[in-house]
């Protein structure tokens, strides 16, 4: 009987301490805007599974990245897939790796590493690079705000300069740029 007794609040205790509900009660507004962001963010850009921007995009999602086309253009998931699959023919290996991450209301930053290996013809604003099979390496600040649970608007700055340089479009050895 005592053991039963034991079992029965041991599994009481671990059903409320795995229970969702007792999590997110918990969580700040800011925590739950990163984890939103979070998953958002190595579903796009680490192409970790496409298919999750359905539940994490509005579908009228302003997108506003100065080095792009993009400026404030409004996205569906859809185009948001189908655009981040033809980024990847470009540069298939990229990935980031998140440096820092600061929320605040309904907004959150993230500042970001990518690397990609310069294996195929990459567009750029200044032209196309063609592959130098360099590794690349720059720095991303990436801004998105959350309202209801889903993310309305994201804001991207890219090293584009550095890129560039290590991709041989922009050539350093005439010396100051």
């Amino acid at each position: 009987m005592k053991k039963l007794f034991a079992t029965s609040i041991l599994l009481s205790l671990i059903f409320s301490a795995c229970s969702p509900s007792a999590e997110t009660s918990s969580k700040s507004k800011e925590e739950i805007n990163k984890e939103i962001v979070l998953t958002f963010f190595h579903s796009m850009w680490n192409m970790q599974n496409l298919d999750t921007l359905n539940h994490l995009l509005v579908p009228g999602y302003i997108d506003y990245a100065p080095s792009t086309n993009f400026k404030g253009k409004s996205y569906t998931a859809e185009t948001m897939r189908i655009g981040r699959q033809r980024f990847a023919q470009m540069m298939p290996d990229l990935r980031y790796e998140i440096d820092a991450v600061i929320a605040e209301g309904n907004d959150v930053v993230l500042f970001t590493t990518g690397r990609f290996t310069h294996s195929n013809p990459t567009f750029t604003r200044l032209g196309l690079a063609q592959p130098t099979n360099n590794e690349v390496t720059y720095k991303t600040v990436f801004r998105y705000t959350v309202e209801n649970g889903k993310i309305i608007r994201g804001f991207d700055l890219h090293d584009m300069y550095n890129r560039c340089i290590q991709m041989g479009v922009i050539d350093t050895s005439r010396g100051n740029l």
